[in-house]
């Protein structure tokens, strides 16, 4: 009896070590999941931002890589990350209209 208990007690110990774990994310994939596209029409700027009109709603977007006053009144796509409430700008392409 005393082995049996024994042999229960070792077999519990040794299997409470195998949990089914998820891979976590890497950093690069969870930046990867912040990445964000808009399409609409820039259509004014307020200092620093400007406001690309969305079918979705207006958006307060900004660059530090790309010169957004070339796509002034322009229908575009951007990509990037939002910091709060403003979108930061990484790429920037003339949008398809049909």
């Amino acid at each position: 009896m005393k082995k049996i208990i024994l042999g229960l007690v070792i077999s519990g110990m040794i299997l409470s070590g195998c949990t089914l774990t998820s891979k976590a994310p890497s950093t690069i994939e969870k930046l990867e999941q912040n990445i964000v596209t808009k399409t609409g029409t820039i259509s004014t700027k307020v200092g620093d931002e400007y406001l690309l009109t969305t079918k979705e709603g207006i958006v307060n977007i900004t660059s530090n890589k790309v010169n957004l006053d070339t796509y002034l009144k322009k229908s575009i796509k951007v990509t990037g990350m939002f910091s709060g409430s403003t979108l930061y700008v990484d790429k920037i392409e003339s949008a398809i209209t049909n």
